[in-house]
């Protein structure tokens, strides 16, 4: 266990504090499944990794945008997550991260920690960058995927009406995007929220 636990201390920081089972499989000698099996499970009884969903583990140190993007390739951090980071709003997501993927909404959690990733039609997956292997949506994207999944009715733990200053997002940018909604409804709730109305 303690050769083990001294390759998860060396990888940590280049893995970001995140392990699949396929990395763990590829970095330590495993003769066999049940010894793979055998040996997380020591890693993770002595606090050197965690398990935070099927076939994720994490240091004490991991990156939560990291472990959002390798839970699911085709996703882009957003919402609260990116608005706070830019400044848009001034609370700060605690132990949680929000993101957008293609497909179904899914909710990753531990007892520590939170990924929450709603799921969005394809032609809606745009509007982000990626940095460092993590693809992350620019503030006037995170803003509208907010005001979309909100007039859906979810909630978030800021108050879109009170707690956005607007005055940082680029409108022409976000009327750019606005292009690619067809919802007359939606269009008019962004420009609303954009104008204080």
């Amino acid at each position: 266990m303690y050769r083990d636990a001294k390759i998860i201390e060396r990888l940590s920081e280049a893995q970001d504090g995140v392990f699949s089972n396929a990395d763990l499989k590829s970095i330590i000698d495993f003769s066999n499944s049940a010894s793979l099996y055998r040996r997380i499970k020591n890693l993770t009884d002595n606090n050197i990794l965690r398990k935070f969903a099927a076939g994720f583990y994490v240091t004490e140190k991991f990156k939560p945008a990291v472990l959002s993007q390798r839970l699911c390739p085709r996703s882009y951090l957003s919402f609260g997550t990116v608005l706070a980071e830019e400044l848009v709003i001034s609370s700060i997501p605690a132990k949680r991260v929000w993101a957008v993927k293609i497909g179904p909404t899914r909710e990753y959690t531990n007892q520590h920690f939170a990924v929450q990733q709603f799921g969005i039609q394809s032609k809606y997956f745009f509007g982000f960058t990626n940095l460092n292997g993590v693809n992350r949506a620019t503030k006037e994207k995170a803003f509208i995927d907010t005001l979309y999944f909100y007039q859906s009715g979810v909630r978030f733990s800021f108050n879109i009406y009170s707690d956005i200053n607007t005055d940082i997002l680029d409108n022409e940018l976000i009327y750019s995007y606005l292009i690619f909604y067809q919802n007359p409804k939606f269009i008019s709730f962004v420009k609303g929220i954009i104008h204080g109305g």
